[in-house]
């Protein structure tokens, strides 16, 4: 009976892994994507300098211009021509410009942060939270990944990033907790990617191959239509199944719609019998 046990669970495993293996073959290229270093990192607003010192070189230009009578040098107009393409090239970056997403660290300070990520937090993690940190053009904060995770139906934008908090797990982990505004995506949807025998996609998703990360979800409010996502470095003795952090701070398992429909229809059932 024990050799059967053993085989029985030996092909459990084989099954979930067969199960999960074209998920993390889709999402492999993204992941790849999502870590690719950058040449240089701009921590400053491209489009605030190349607008200032175009209009700078413009108001020169013009006022120099002006005060000789219209009277024009090379220097003049070459300002005119630089001026008037960096004035409107710096306004079109800023348009398309999104500002660092606000980091905080609840009970600790920066530097124990900074210590404790360096020693246990992933390279992913630490990629996500350059890239959130710093100005960007174009896409969204993390929209690659979102989309990948199917959490911004099709033709709609994807949850907003906006904020970032760090943590020291109770197991001594390192923890990456990102808020967002989902107008477009449900709460249930967000549970419906972490819910099932492969809850464990999320962390999974974000892993980098050298460590392993879990995840869980906390419905923020409701009015406002924000929810916190957090992936935290896997320590001995916890597993990687995703979880809800309710409101009492407690963690449950995250069931699919139907698992949670039987569970209310139970207790239902139980309430009313005698």
């Amino acid at each position: 009976p024990a050799a059967a046990a053993a085989a029985a669970a030996t092909a459990r495993r084989g099954a979930a892994l067969r199960a999960r293996r074209p998920l993390m073959q889709k999402e492999d290229g993204v992941r790849a994507g999502l870590v690719t270093e950058v040449p240089f990192e701009v921590r400053f607003s491209i489009g605030n300098v190349i607008s200032v010192s175009g209009f700078v070189l413009l108001a020169y230009s013009l006022g120099s211009f002006l005060l000789k009578n219209g009277q024009s040098d090379l220097v003049q107009t070459l300002g005119f021509v630089y001026a008037i393409p960096a004035l409107v090239g710096g306004l079109a970056l800023k348009y398309a410009e999104l500002p660092p997403v606000p980091l905080t660290q609840p009970g600790s300070s920066a530097a124990e942060m900074e210590a404790l990520r360096e020693s246990k937090g992933t390279k992913i993690q630490e990629k996500i939270l350059s890239d959130a940190t710093r100005f960007t053009y174009g896409d969204a904060h993390m929209e690659e990944p979102l989309r990948a995770l199917k959490l911004a139906p099709k033709g709609q934008g994807v949850p907003v990033l906006q904020s970032l908090s760090e943590s020291r797990t109770p197991a001594g982990g390192y923890a990456l907790s990102m808020v967002f505004y989902a107008p477009n995506t449900p709460y249930r949807v967000w549970k419906d990617r972490m819910a099932g025998p492969d809850g464990g996609r999320i962390a999974r998703f974000f892993g980098d191959g050298k460590k392993s990360l879990r995840a869980w979800v906390r419905l923020v409010s409701v009015k406002e239509r924000t929810v916190e996502l957090t992936i935290a470095t896997l320590e001995e003795g916890e597993e990687d199944t995703a979880l809800e952090l309710l409101k009492d701070g407690s963690f449950a398992p995250i069931l699919t719609a139907a698992a949670e429909e039987e569970a209310a229809e139970a207790a239902a059932k139980a309430a009313a019998s005698p």
